[in-house]
């Protein structure tokens, strides 16, 4: 996982902790191992959620594409405010889209088109999970 997006879930911590239940999440994020998933299952049975998510989110910070899954899973498990909370798609494909068209000469081409299907995909699974 990128550091802004460490930083973001870091900041909204509290937040977290309130709203997420960290076992009803793991079937979304098969990015954990079978260890990672079994500690965390622990952690909320002796230790309650709070660890429990200290748990999951320690181990999603070893993963490097595990923001995304986050973002799914929160969406799949009745959290969809924090999803927008740390990723407002809406806005920021937006405001990406205006940016690479005013810099598109900028760009490589080929980055360009990579970026926007990335976008696009982002929209489509967003669509087809609502």
């Amino acid at each position: 996982m990128e550091r802004d997006q460490k930083e973001l879930i870091n900041q909204n911590f509290p937040r977290l902790v309130e709203d997420i239940i960290p076992v009803d999440m793991l079937p979304y994020l098969p990015c954990l191992t079978s260890n990672d998933k079994e500690k965390i299952q622990c952690e909320q049975r002796n230790n309650g959620y709070t660890l429990a998510t200290q748990e999951l989110l320690l181990r999603l910070f070893r993963r490097r594409d595990a923001f995304q899954e986050f973002i799914r899973a929160l969406s799949a498990t009745g959290c969809g405010h924090i999803a927008e909370l740390l990723y407002p798609r809406e806005e920021e494909i937006a405001e990406e889209y205006i940016r690479d068209q005013e810099n598109v000469d900028e760009y490589p081409e080929g980055h360009l088109r990579r970026e926007i299907a990335f976008h696009n995909q982002v929209a489509l699974e967003d669509v087809n999970h609502a």
